[in-house]
């Protein structure tokens, strides 16, 4: 009887951890957030991964509006958050509020949901890096890529889909986490994911877009639109991480969103 409670145990643990690593979220029940503001500022939400987390802490809120400003005169605000490290199934779960056992609110620095709330007209998501490199099924990224998108489809803020960038993380996992790269070698013999491919990523966002007829309501924008094709990772756009932009790459990657989301809006844009 003891051998069967901990093996029951063991197998519950196991499903427990699959469920939370290898599967697509159980879909949330929608929030509402509420009436726009009526006023003309152009509202634009950056949320996601260390991309989006990047872009808070260097402060590019400011690009978006000093490249709004040489496109249209009118006022555009940039809000940001991210979670460095972040799969997209935690950029999803981050998009609802966390409550505490007696009801108030739980004060989470990552929670994105107070950004939705100010009813942005757009929302850019940055996500898929880490899916990749920690060896995530396609499946995973794109079924919770889906969620996130419905999510702000109901609350009628059109997403902007970030096609993943080019990274390189061969060099940096071998000086700094062996043994995770281990970890995630052995997770691509049942994810069938091949180690820095991020071509089916890519691919599959793309099928997953046209499948279920979502990809008419996102703004989708390529990483071939501001990211140059011979860059090397050069030091002029990337940090010496090779997966990480620097300010320099943040205004090549930010004058494209701003240019793709106003000409956008001459077509999408809200009364």
């Amino acid at each position: 009887m003891a051998l069967l409670t901990l093996l029951g145990y063991l197998g519950y643990i196991g499903y427990l951890f699959v469920d939370r690593e290898f599967l697509v979220a159980d879909e949330l029940p929608f929030y509402d957030v509420g009436p726009r503001p009526e006023d003309d500022t152009l509202r634009i939400a950056v949320i996601g991964d260390s991309w989006a987390e990047f872009h808070m802490k260097l402060k590019c809120d400011t690009l978006f509006e000093q490249y709004g400003r040489k496109l249209t005169s009118k006022p555009i605000k940039c809000m940001n958050r991210g979670r460095g490290g972040a799969k997209s199934k935690e950029i999803y779960f981050d998009m609802f509020r966390s409550w505490n056992r007696d009801g108030s609110v739980l004060n989470d620095y990552y929670c994105t949901q107070p950004l939705l709330e100010e009813h942005p007209d757009y929302c850019v998501v940055m996500a898929g890096i880490n899916d990749t490199w920690k060896k995530r099924p396609v499946s995973y990224y794109t079924g919770n890529y889906r969620l996130i998108i419905r999510l702000l489809l109901a609350n009628h803020i059109r997403p902007v889909v970030m096609e993943i960038p080019d990274f390189e993380m061969g060099d940096w996992l071998n000086t700094h986490r062996k043994r995770q790269r281990h970890l995630y070698r052995f997770y691509s013999y049942f994810t069938g994911v091949v180690e820095d491919d991020i071509t089916p990523f890519r691919e599959g966002l793309k099928d997953m877009l046209k499948e279920t007829g979502l990809g008419d309501s996102v703004l989708y924008i390529p990483h071939s639109h501001w990211l140059p094709r011979d860059h090397h990772y050069s030091a002029e756009i990337y940090q010496e991480d090779h997966v990480h932009i620097n300010f320099q790459g943040y205004h090549l990657l930010d004058s494209c969103i701003v240019s793709e989301i106003l000409n956008d809006y001459k077509t999408y844009g809200k009364n």
